[in-house]
């Protein structure tokens, strides 16, 4: 943050103090929270029957989520203790602590911020690579903005570790520009491919009757509804970062994308693994619903007939597919046959649905 030449009235220390007080318990109960839906969604998807390998991709990524955000906590933590036991003999030796800090930390905590929104979004695009059967074409614009996701973490992860205080105005404004375009850009990989994978399960469900539908209809709700709370966030906080005013310290502005950015951490989270305990809670006795919404989790494929001789390429011209849906811990399920005459489909090199 910028820090003026102008002496700081005492309620803006207090403001900016009592702030970061204030987000570290708020982190503090957020990550309880998400302690028992991680817990829980484990527990339900253990206690299941030996899964397959795109289960354990899952649960490995909703684990490797879970650490980044622990590991966070465990820095803030000890940030908190710093400033106040080590460095808090006096209200303005807490400040300068709050506002200036140890640059270790600083590092440290912007890698595990953007890891968490690079490794939600790769969640996200390889669910979406497995909905349109594995074809990259599919993927093609989430991966470019992962790939600027990711050059755009290295770059505020650079600059945070060359700069000993981001303390001009010009270096703040550089750094909270780079910061608000990474997220902008997580934003646009989360909206756009969800609207991938719900554009395909649509017009798959198109294809089925009615009851079929509702399956499908209810996996695109699941979807939406775990994609939007964690959007609004990000929205949020991209627009705070990028207001300028956002440098005033003790501002309400400033205060609020403090508590911002701990909600945003936890949600990154958070919101693939209440997806995947929804899925895990289904009612095990209905074997269709089950096999419907367990594809997002790992097993919902959209693939060809593999025929004797023919192959994918014979079952892709004839405009014949298969939805082979099956779920963790039930036999497998009929397979659904459709046909139709739409070339939709072939815009994204693959079968059609």
């Amino acid at each position: 943050m910028s820090k003026p030449d102008t002496p700081i009235p005492v309620n803006a220390k207090v403001n900016v103090i009592g702030a970061s007080l204030n987000t570290s318990m708020l982190f503090n109960f957020l990550m309880g929270i998400y302690t028992m839906v991680y817990g829980g969604t484990m527990y339900l998807y253990l206690s299941k029957k030996p899964a397959n390998s795109k289960r354990h991709i899952v649960l490995s990524a909703i684990s490797v989520l879970y650490l980044l955000c622990f590991l966070d906590f465990i820095v803030q933590w000890y940030y908190l203790d710093w400033v106040v036991v080590i460095n808090g003999d006096t209200r303005e030796s807490i400040f300068s602590g709050t506002v200036n800090g140890l640059q270790w930390i600083s590092v440290l905590s912007t890698i595990l911020a953007s890891s968490l929104l690079i490794v939600s979004d790769s969640l996200l695009i390889w669910r979406c690579y497995y909905v349109w059967g594995q074809s990259f074409w599919a993927i093609s614009a989430p991966l470019i903005l992962l790939v600027a996701e990711f050059s755009l973490f290295v770059a505020t992860t650079v600059l945070s570790a060359t700069l000993n205080q981001i303390t001009s105005d010009a270096n703040a404004i550089l750094f909270n520009n780079i910061t608000s375009a990474l997220t902008f850009v997580s934003l646009g990989t989360t909206v756009i491919t969800t609207f991938i994978i719900g554009y395909r399960i649509h017009s798959a469900s198109q294809r089925h009757d009615l009851s079929s539908r509702r399956l499908f209809n209810h996996v695109v709700t699941m979807i939406m509804e775990s994609a939007t709370a964690y959007s609004l966030v990000l929205l949020i906080e991209a627009i705070i970062i990028a207001v300028p005013s956002v440098e005033v310290l003790g501002s309400p502005l400033s205060e609020a994308g403090i508590y911002i950015q701990a909600i945003v951490i936890v949600f990154a989270g958070m919101a693939p693994t209440v997806l995947v305990a929804r899925i895990a809670l289904t009612d095990p006795n209905n074997t269709n619903a089950s096999s419907a919404l367990t594809h997002i989790s790992s097993d919902f494929q959209f693939r060809s007939p593999q025929g004797s001789g023919s192959g994918r390429s014979a079952a892709t011209t004839r405009g014949e597919a298969n939805v082979s849906v099956q779920a963790d811990n039930a036999e497998p399920t009929p397979v659904i046959k459709a046909k139709s005459d739409s070339n939709a489909d072939d815009m994204f090199g693959e079968k059609k649905v």
